[in-house]
């Protein structure tokens, strides 16, 4: 028998309940693995594995799959349009002017820029040559230099003079295959635009610029300036888009394209052209895909506050099964931080599963969205890993893990042993503490 048990003997009984309580405390270990001690047993009782935390698993796993999702094919979007600048542009700057075409001093100075490139882009009605049915078109009327930038893909494949020029003094016209469905015709077949007719002779497979010519109403039809001005469509009046784009010697930066921007403004005052750059391509598309990836994000993390419920109920259950261990803790002298720790500690390693599963999930995201809207939308993605979406998404994860878990755990901490061991659960406390509702 030792000397201390012998003074506990020899001790009244309150003196051998403190002596007791004193010898056999968990927190009497050193003061420094206070909370390595709360991990080592968080540990300990993680080994019986994730039963009841399913739930809690996959409501903060898809909830962080969402965000996490949504933000990286919105990146990958944006990156793509920002590597892919100068072809989605059509050129390194963009002139544009409504219902009239540049002026001879407008013209010289943009020539004096760089390679230049004319278009002409307006909404017009296509008719069967029979005159039995006709459809609305986005017409774009293109020269020999288009496209600065990038490849027009038709199919046929046929050279520039094959496709537009005269021949038996019908022009050429190619048009997006929605055209020919509508209309019921087929390629060789003749269309009338204005006073003119068109011979079909292609079907649009790929046009380099369309996305910064923004969304159209109806298909693309496409024929060469002459063609348009022999139609009559543009008169005074006619709502037509002039397009000036260019090509800037090799190696221009980006402060001399805003630079030769200035110049334009301050030289032609009244031109009231609107002149966009290849930092800023598709603005349309740009702000349609930002407010896009907002909505999403909003309605994955209210996913995720909803699945919250899920964890709070899940956390409580396992709180209500341990009662036993906790009541065992306080009544060998844990204190109630203690017992907090070691159940914080468990709660926080299951969210870690579940955030990493999460995390991995939506990072492959944008590669299936990729490979998915490829064939049917041609947004420019540049597929990768996002390290900044990745990371809202943890921590949207963890945030909403925490607040629905610290209240069963500050109740958890607060509740006596006494009413542990007479089987009370956990909520039947009330309200935690104030610390903890504010938290």
């Amino acid at each position: 028998m030792t000397d201390t048990t012998l003074r506990s003997a020899g001790s009244s009984g309150p003196e051998r309940q403190a002596s007791y309580e004193r010898e056999t405390q968990v927190g009497a270990c050193p003061r420094p693995a206070g909370l390595a001690l709360a991990f080592r047993f968080a540990l300990r009782e993680m080994r019986g594995g994730l039963s009841g935390f399913f739930v809690f698993v996959a409501c903060i796993a898809l909830g962080v799959a969402a965000i996490a999702g949504v933000n990286s094919v919105a990146r990958s979007i944006a990156e793509g349009v920002a590597a892919q600048g100068q072809v989605l542009l059509g050129g390194d700057i963009r002139f544009e002017l409504n219902q009239r075409e540049a002026t001879a001093a407008e013209r010289a100075f943009l020539l004096g820029l760089g390679e230049l490139s004319e278009s002409a882009g307006m909404r017009s009605m296509a008719r069967r040559q029979d005159g039995m049915d006709q459809a609305l078109v986005e017409l774009k009327a293109v020269d020999d230099a288009y496209p600065l930038y990038g490849t027009l893909e038709t199919e046929p494949a046929l050279s520039r003079q094959a496709l537009f020029g005269p021949q038996g003094g019908v022009f050429g016209a190619a048009a997006q295959e929605l055209l020919l469905e509508r209309l019921g015709m087929k390629l060789g077949d003749r269309l009338k635009l204005g006073n003119a007719e068109y011979e079909l002779r292609a079907t649009i497979t790929g046009e380099p610029d369309a996305l910064s010519d923004g969304a159209g109403l109806a298909p693309r039809l496409m024929v060469s300036r002459t063609a348009l001005a022999e139609s009559g469509l543009v008169q005074p009046g006619s709502l037509v888009e002039h397009t000036y784009k260019l090509r800037l010697p090799p190696g221009t930066s980006e402060p001399e394209i805003e630079a030769i921007r200035e110049r334009a403004a301050q030289e032609f005052p009244q031109a009231g052209w609107s002149i966009r750059t290849r930092s800023n391509a598709a603005p349309a598309l740009s702000a349609n895909i930002e407010r896009f990836s907002q909505f999403l994000t909003l309605v994955g993390l209210t996913a995720l506050v909803v699945g919250g419920v899920g964890v709070a109920n899940a956390v409580r259950a396992h709180l209500d099964g341990k009662r036993a261990v906790i009541a065992t803790f306080k009544s060998l002298g844990a204190s109630g931080r203690f017992v907090f720790n070691v159940y914080l500690g468990q709660i926080l390693m299951i969210a870690g599963i579940a955030i990493v599963a999460g995390l991995v999930l939506g990072a492959l995201v944008p590669f299936a969205a990729d490979w998915a809207l490829r064939s049917l939308v041609p947004l420019p993605a540049q597929t990768g890993i996002y390290p900044i979406a990745l990371g809202l998404a943890a921590l949207f994860g963890l945030m909403v893990t925490l607040v629905f878990a610290i209240l069963p755990l500050g109740r958890a901490r607060d509740i006596p042993a006494a009413a542990l061991f007479r089987e009370a659960g956990i909520e039947s406390r009330g309200l935690a503490r104030l610390p903890y509702l504010l938290s």
